[in-house]
């Protein structure tokens, strides 16, 4: 396994426990991206504050596969949520580690179902 791959499998390893201490140990302290369908971030202490909130929610992160090219780490990911019951959705996970510490991270996965539980007609879409 290679020192990015196994920064990544630790950063989901510690998000799966809900060990955001962990979680911030794996994040870049600059230089840190993160993007996804519903949100981006900068900043990896406001990337952690955003994930303390999906864990309320989260039952288990599963990996289905895993690729790596040139240093970019790629996961493909069930991710089972508990809102009024249990589902889980496919995402991809796209990340890239510098010096031991996750630098970028891009989540792609369907907002439509996301996006009507929290956007009104009154709320622009982002």
């Amino acid at each position: 396994m290679t020192e990015s791959v196994r920064v990544v499998e630790n950063f989901l390893t510690a998000l799966a426990a809900r060990d955001f201490s962990a979680v911030r140990g794996c994040l870049a302290d600059s230089g840190f991206r993160y993007l996804s369908p519903i949100a981006q971030f900068d900043n990896p202490d406001d990337f952690v504050t955003s994930m303390e909130g999906v864990g309320a929610i989260l039952h288990k992160i599963t990996v289905l596969h895993r690729f790596e090219d040139d240093g970019l780490v790629c996961h493909v990911l069930d991710f089972t949520v508990n809102l009024e019951t249990r589902r889980t959705r496919r995402t991809v996970q796209l990340a890239r580690v510098r010096d031991g510490k996750l630098v970028e991270l891009e989540v792609i996965f369907d907002a439509t179902q996301f996006n009507r539980m929290v956007i009104t007609d009154e709320s622009p879409m982002p």
